[in-house]
């Protein structure tokens, strides 16, 4: 078999929780009290019964995350690489990659599937003349670094180093068509933070900030704050009180991962609307998230009630309501 290499921007993602889901760590009995277990349409020797409710939860976690990753490599100019609860994704072209990286993310935390992203650029190893482009073979510096970059950090989030970013920003979505929107996105969602236990610092691909990532730098002149900061104000809501995420929560790990995730978004809401009264810290996350209800109804009723947080001061009422009616529109909350 023959190789050959190439440069190439990676993304690493991984479901957060799947082998503690399937090896039995979390106790998952009475779950069906907790919420409608419907919600997993998933038969095995054609039984919904979740007499193996582990079992089920990961089938239908896997399906989910396959559909999604197929849906992105139809869109985007990417190959992909499932290996079971995991997947690398790569491309030659850096703003594919970003882009489809964005929208699985974004996909994926939506339809309840939680899940941690690395992502890097450099050599990749591939075969020659693949003609595979879901399911093919890679390795290399660039795959090993993306994989160790998602460990760095809690929740549904994406690391990366200050090397690759510096790359990503030549071809960043949308630069060519409008440079200061693009610069001004760009210098967001790229942010470095500082490690408080030895104080490294890990660079952040923030892919929550912006919504349809390629519509926003590529067709607009100005930026809609105040309509992402209510997509944000979705993720947050669709993270705290989800059926999907039911399980997550019945673990402590688990509920690390929720809260993390929650803290993060809540925060960086502020960069948009330069306050940060939306901002939900994990530890208050992490007193309630074991307890609160999760359904639909309530994941769209917390939005109503959270999205206030989540709007510039002296937003019109009328420009809520227009907002408020699109976005649930567009999440759709299921």
């Amino acid at each position: 078999m023959k190789f050959e290499t190439k440069e190439a921007a990676v993304f690493f993602i991984d479901i957060l929780g799947m082998s503690a889901l399937t090896e039995g760590e979390i106790n998952l009995n009475g779950i069906d009290k907790k919420i409608d277990t419907s919600i997993y349409e998933v038969e095995i020797n054609g039984s919904k019964d979740l007499s193996s409710p582990n079992q089920i939860i990961a089938a239908w976690t896997l399906k989910r995350f396959r559909e999604v990753l197929r849906n992105v490599h139809f869109k985007y100019d990417v190959k992909i690489s499932q290996l079971s609860d995991c997947a690398f994704v790569w491309s030659e072209s850096s703003r594919e990659l970003l882009l489809a990286s964005s929208e699985l993310m974004w996909e994926l935390t939506l339809s309840g599937v939680l899940c941690r992203g690395g992502l890097s650029y450099g050599e990749v190893i591939i075969p020659t003349n693949d003609k595979e482009s879901f399911g093919s073979f890679i390795l290399g510096d660039a795959v090993t670094r993306a994989a160790k970059h998602e460990a760095r950090g809690k929740g549904c989030r994406v690391f990366s180093d200050a090397d690759a970013i510096h790359h990503f920003h030549k071809d960043f979505p949308g630069k060519v068509d409008s440079p200061v929107v693009s610069t001004r996105v760009y210098n967001d969602i790229f942010a470095p933070i500082t490690n408080p236990l030895d104080f490294s610092i890990v660079d952040e691909f923030k892919w929550y900030l912006f919504h349809d990532l390629k519509s926003i730098t590529t067709d607009k002149t100005e930026i809609d704050h105040n309509k992402l900061a209510m997509y944000m104000a979705g993720l947050v809501s669709t993270i705290r009180h989800s059926p999907y995420y039911a399980w997550n929560s019945l673990n402590k790990h688990g509920l690390v991962q929720l809260a993390g995730s929650i803290e993060a978004i809540s925060t960086s809401i502020a960069i948009h609307t330069n306050h940060d009264e939306a901002k939900l810290s994990a530890e208050y996350s992490m007193v309630g998230l074991e307890k609160v209800n999760r359904s639909h109804e309530v994941v769209k009723r917390h939005f109503y009630q959270y999205n206030v947080n989540a709007l510039t001061k002296g937003t019109l009422e009328t420009l809520k309501e227009r907002l408020e009616s699109e976005v649930v529109k567009v999440l759709e909350f299921n």
